[in-house]
């Protein structure tokens, strides 16, 4: 009975220590402490280019700072549970992207220690590899 005891004791003493530290995100490494500020991304429509086809700008919103990050075709702000058909890690804090005329553009940002990080992807309807090619084209100190 004493060993049922102190086993007993010993297992709630370590599921609660366990239970403060901090967690990892699956894809990234990075600890789902919450995020430092509020982070989104917007997109605007700005017309047509000369051939007829859509431009959108894509903004970083860190806070109430808007950032602009890119010139695309399409964008639209992708749902958390879509995350993973786009390769973004579960704690991106957001992400948009698009496709137009057999080709996407893809954007999330992270938050690492005290910066946003804003990464881009993109595929086409005829690469022979596969994935989202994303690739760091930003950073935005968290202030």
């Amino acid at each position: 009975m004493r060993v049922f005891v102190c086993c007993s004791i010993f297992l709630l003493f370590f599921a609660a220590c366990k239970q403060d530290q901090k967690t990892k995100g699956p894809e990234t490494g990075l600890t789902s402490d919450p995020p430092k500020a509020e982070v989104r991304f917007r997109c605007e429509s700005s017309g047509e280019d000369e051939n007829g086809n859509p431009q959108t700008q894509v903004f970083l919103v860190v806070n109430d700072q808007s950032i602009k990050v890119a010139d695309v075709s399409s964008c639209e702000e992708i749902l958390k549970e879509d995350y993973p058909k786009y390769q973004i890690p579960a704690n991106a804090l957001g992400a948009c992207g698009g496709w137009w005329a057999g080709a996407g553009d893809y954007f999330y940002a992270v938050e690492i220690k005290d910066l946003i990080v804003v990464m881009q992807g993109w595929q086409d309807e005829s690469q022979e590899d596969e994935g989202f090619h994303y690739q760091q084209i930003s950073t935005v100190p968290i202030q």
